[in-house]
């Protein structure tokens, strides 16, 4: 197996193992609106303040193995911003119920920390839809679709932040996005955030080219 190869195999479980989390959190939300209170309570604040506290008993098990600070940032900044959706996000589908797959990831994720190989996504992209696709995709959405001015004035704000900064603004960004009905992404959203120290400038660019690209496609039609 090429060396390209071998990194795009490892993103694809890097990515099915956030989805899983992100999964893992909806299915508490919808089950215990106690925890999805904790947890909403957690946005926009740090690992140490107060009204974090709550929420280590509710996801201390679900991080990744000897993750570092910003690691688990990432995915409490995550969890908040599931949590934070409206109650009607949370009711049951028959999707959920009917999807076993979804069911084995979320198990090898607890008892592993990332699914299990057979169960690695297949697809030959190693990316879900960025940010920056929602963004564009909520422009372009029939009915209550976002203003191109304002989703673009959303993205160039967003893709100048530092570490702290993205954490910060992200919460107003999806709010912005509820009433389009586009869908996020949570999983491809936190594999950004954990990489953000390290690769912000390329993540940036992702965002912005897919916006463009997705918004530009919608002129010519």
């Amino acid at each position: 197996m090429t060396p390209e190869a071998l990194e795009t195999r490892k993103r694809q479980r890097t990515h099915a193992s956030y989805a899983a989390f992100a999964l893992s959190i909806e299915r508490l939300c919808r089950a215990d609106p106690g925890a999805r209170a904790a947890l909403r309570a957690g946005l926009r604040r740090d690992l140490d303040h107060p009204r974090t506290r709550p929420m280590h008993r509710l996801l201390t098990t679900r991080l990744p193995d000897e993750c570092d600070d910003q690691t688990a940032q990432a995915h409490y900044t995550v969890a908040s911003l599931i949590a934070a959706q409206p109650r009607h996000a949370f009711a049951p589908s028959q999707e959920d119920d009917e999807d076993p797959a979804a069911e084995q990831d979320e198990q090898a994720l607890q008892e592993n920390g990332e699914p299990d190989g057979e169960n690695a996504p297949s697809e030959a992209t190693p990316y879900g839809p960025s940010f920056g696709a929602t963004l564009g995709q909520a422009v372009i959405a029939k009915g209550a679709s976002m203003r191109m001015s304002a989703a673009e004035a959303r993205i160039n704000l967003l893709t100048r932040q530092s570490l702290r900064g993205i954490h910060l603004h992200l919460p107003a960004a999806v709010n912005q996005l509820r009433a389009t009905g586009a869908p996020i992404d949570w999983g491809q959203l936190l594999a950004d955030l954990v990489n953000w120290p390290y690769q912000s400038g390329r993540i940036s660019r992702r965002w912005l080219q897919d916006f463009y690209r997705i918004t530009a496609r919608a002129d010519r039609d």
